[in-house]
């Protein structure tokens, strides 16, 4: 029995792309192979194969958005019902 593929294109960074051709000539696999394996890998997991983070914040910016939250505070910061007021505001 014959067996029917799909082509569909993949947009990426050229640098990541040529690093990941060196990496699989290295291993002795394609492009082609190396996606089939990461789409194959979804199905039998149905989940994306690894963990997806975000990397921890600075303490500059904790502290920034520390500052912020007090700012969201009644009677703190400052409030503006349009541009031009806060324009206003800035510029006096």
């Amino acid at each position: 029995m014959a067996t029917t593929t799909v082509s569909f294109s993949v947009r990426t960074d050229p640098a990541l792309k040529k690093q990941v051709d060196l990496f699989l000539e290295n291993v002795g696999m394609s492009m082609s192979t190396a996606i089939n394996l990461y789409l194959r890998k979804i199905v039998m997991e149905q989940r994306i194969p690894f963990e997806i983070s975000v990397p921890p914040l600075s303490p500059e910016s904790r502290q920034a958005l520390r500052e912020a939250e007090e700012l969201k505070k009644p009677g703190v910061g400052k409030v503006f019902k349009t541009v031009d007021e806060l324009r206003r505001d800035l510029l006096s």
